[in-house]
């Protein structure tokens, strides 16, 4: 396109989002009519559909250094309302809408948010302070080799740094363009290793993220991390939009799907959004967000334009600079996971939720800051934890402490984890927790109203309730504060033998369910290792004396 024209086009657009699209305090709807630019039909306020514009708009005031679309850009970027959109909290809810309000969830943790985040504090208008680059989510796993941050969508990894040069940087953390490598590496890996499931893998192809599918547009991935939604659908966009962390497997990707499925994967728009062989399918659509992440970093490849253009831009350079990013890169925290030292206690414990026989000494406490393994907390008293354990020979003991200021408790069954309850996963034999094996265990305990008998189910051996098959024993107490489950889990029932100074694998876990939509746990430690679905647990010692039970993390 001739420049003056791609240039008019451009100052006409911004022009249209400044002053005539459907827009609230600076943030834009994630949909909007093809026609008119109003919102289409009861969609969300999008916090980052406002940050992949908003960074659209900064490059082309920089690469075209004309100075109505440097106004027109810094209009759009002073408007936003970055505080607004926090709800008075410390991390961006995921959307607001004038129906419902702030959506609950929130862009807490790692993903495609770390480039609204970089925008929302360097923004010359309404910033964020530095601090809350600090309050996002980032659990680090790994696969086969790969350690990284774990988020198993390709695009979740690729997007920030589509506009952000990070590659031999780090903010004290990570390097996020190494983790981006890595991520890509991983999730080629996970298609070759189920490549003997899947016809699509089997054939070379490979590159998981959001896309279309078979069934409609979904979240593809792969491990670390949760990546149970994969069905042997590939797209483009996932192994070409990371041609910079991964140049000849990328261009080799694409040379793949081109030369061998051209006739249905390749049009007068570039590749269609996605295909699966072992459906014999194609998408008969090209998806803008998909290709253009794909473009973009295809130029990024060939000249780095787009870093470069970004780099000169004032307030990104000082939103870099006051979260902390410096030259260099840098190993991820990789903790040894916790350990507590559960007292021996010869003659028992009473099971009766009235906590006589346990000593005052230190314990297990899950808390929002530092136990998150999914969902999203208002605060402690939202949902937290204390947690005992103790042992003798034929039982480990434990008793829970929960607060829960919505409790919910209704379900019966395998259907329990849908409530408010507590959770063991234990792995026997000490070689790692691999999720759905019958070898290692999930059990939850869901307390009954008022003195009520516990709910238990043990989801992993066939379907069952450990306190009916008589392999465990646990009574509740309830009030509007939360709820106490005190219980004794047989160690015959587990294929443990139990021995002083033995260690055992095991992680205590509480589930949180709240009226408005809320769904999510806090989990001592459990880490997705070296293989797919394979989880590391924390370390209980089985002291040799009475003393109190004693919590700390590893060295």
């Amino acid at each position: 396109m001739e420049r003056g024209k791609a240039l008019e086009l451009t100052r006409r657009t911004l022009e249209f989002f400044l002053n005539h699209a459907d827009q609230e305090r600076g943030f834009f709807y994630h949909f909007l009519d093809l026609e008119t630019g109003k919102r289409a039909g009861k969609s969300e306020l999008s916090p980052i559909d406002t940050a992949l514009f908003i960074a659209g708009a900064i490059f082309a005031a920089e690469y075209y250094g004309d100075p109505g679309i440097r106004d027109l850009a810094r209009r759009l970027y002073e408007r936003v309302d970055f505080p607004w959109m926090t709800n008075q909290g410390r991390t961006f809810a995921l959307a607001w809408s004038p129906e419902s309000g702030f959506s609950r969830l929130r862009w807490d943790h790692f993903d495609e948010s770390l480039l609204l985040y970089v925008l929302a504090i360097g923004a010359p208008g309404k910033p964020l302070p530095p601090e809350v680059w600090k309050a996002i989510r980032r659990p680090v796993g790994s696969y086969r080799n790969y350690r990284l941050i774990q988020m198993p969508p390709l695009f979740t990894h690729q997007y920030p740094q589509i506009w952000l040069d990070l590659k031999n940087k780090n903010d004290g953390f990570a390097d996020y363009f190494e983790n981006s490598v890595r991520a890509t590496l991983a999730n080629k890996a996970f298609c070759e290793d189920q490549s003997g499931k899947y016809r699509t893998y089997a054939e070379g192809f490979w590159g998981l993220s959001a896309s279309d599918g078979p069934a409609g547009y979904k979240a593809y991935g792969a491990p670390p991390g949760w990546s149970v939604a994969h069905d042997g659908t590939i797209a483009p966009t996932a192994c070409g939009s990371s041609i910079v962390f991964t140049p000849e497997a990328s261009v080799e990707c694409l040379k793949r799907i081109r030369e061998r499925y051209g006739d249905k994967m390749w049009g007068r728009y570039g590749f269609a959004d996605a295909m699966n062989r072992d459906q014999n399918w194609a998408s008969d659509r090209v998806i803008g967000i998909d290709q253009g992440a794909l473009l973009l970093m295809i130029e990024n490849h060939r000249t780095g334009l787009v870093w470069k253009t970004m780099t000169r831009n004032e307030w990104i350079r000082a939103a870099l600079s006051k979260v902390g990013f410096r030259d260099g890169s840098m190993e991820l925290p990789w903790p040894d996971p916790p350990v507590y030292a559960a007292p021996y206690v010869e003659n028992g414990i009473q099971v009766d939720a009235m906590l006589r026989d346990w000593s005052s000494g230190e314990a297990i406490f899950l808390n929002p800051e530092d136990h998150v393994e999914s969902g999203h907390f208002a605060g402690p008293k939202d949902l937290s934890a204390k947690i005992r354990m103790a042992w003798n020979e034929r039982y480990l003991f434990f008793v829970a402490q929960v607060t829960d200021d919505d409790l919910i408790m209704r379900r019966r069954g395998k259907d329990i984890w849908r409530d408010d309850l507590m959770e063991f996963y234990v792995d026997p034999e000490g070689d790692g927790f691999y999720w759905g094996s019958r070898s290692d265990y999930q059990f939850g305990f869901r307390a009954g109203a008022g003195d009520a008998n516990v709910e238990s189910w043990s989801w992993f051996q066939g379907g069952e309730s450990p306190i009916t098959e008589g392999k465990a024993m646990a009574v509740s107490y309830t009030d509007a504060q939360g709820y106490i489950i005190e219980g004794a889990l047989r160690w015959e029932a587990l294929g443990i033998f139990p021995k002083p100074g033995m260690t055992v694998r095991l992680s205590p876990a509480v589930h949180d369910i709240d009226r408005k939509k809320g769904d999510a746990k806090l989990v001592w430690f459990f880490r997705n290792e070296k293989e797919y679905q394979r989880f590391e647990l924390g370390k209980v010692i089985l002291s040799p004396s009475a003393k109190t039970g004693e919590a700390f993390q590893g060295e």
